[in-house]
């Protein structure tokens, strides 16, 4: 299966559902850290959190994608107050391949990082 690269500053999001899926899981607890081990790992997607500490997952999407056009990133925010629904759409914009709000249910997370990681069809 696939190398995903989980940032969200929530310890137990980043423990996600995708191990039981059979993907294989490294963990950041914000885009510092994800940016870092981006690096090291070259991940088959990046699942990242919007609003976190040390580098918000726009700028992470962002640098990522300047690196790797190609890679396919999920972006996700629980919204709330600081206005998540606008972070997701600006996120989008930024080439993220899909967004998910949180609360996020075991089969949306898995149907979306199955979307993600699929080839493209035709051309």
């Amino acid at each position: 299966m696939a190398q995903i690269l989980v940032i969200d500053d929530e310890e137990m999001l980043r423990r996600t559902l995708l191990e039981r899926a059979g993907h294989t899981v490294v963990e950041a607890e914000d885009g510092k850290h994800g940016l870092a081990q981006f690096e090291v790992q070259r991940p088959d997607l990046v699942l990242t959190d919007i609003i976190m500490p040390n580098c918000e997952g726009v700028e992470t999407i962002g640098e990522m994608r300047r690196q790797a056009p190609d890679l396919p990133i999920i972006a996700m925010s629980g919204g709330g107050s600081r206005g998540g629904d606008l972070f997701l759409t600006l996120a989008e914009q930024l080439g993220a391949s899909a967004t998910l709000s949180k609360p996020i249910r075991q089969a949306e997370l898995v149907a979306a990082v199955d979307a993600a990681l699929k080839p493209a069809a035709g051309g």
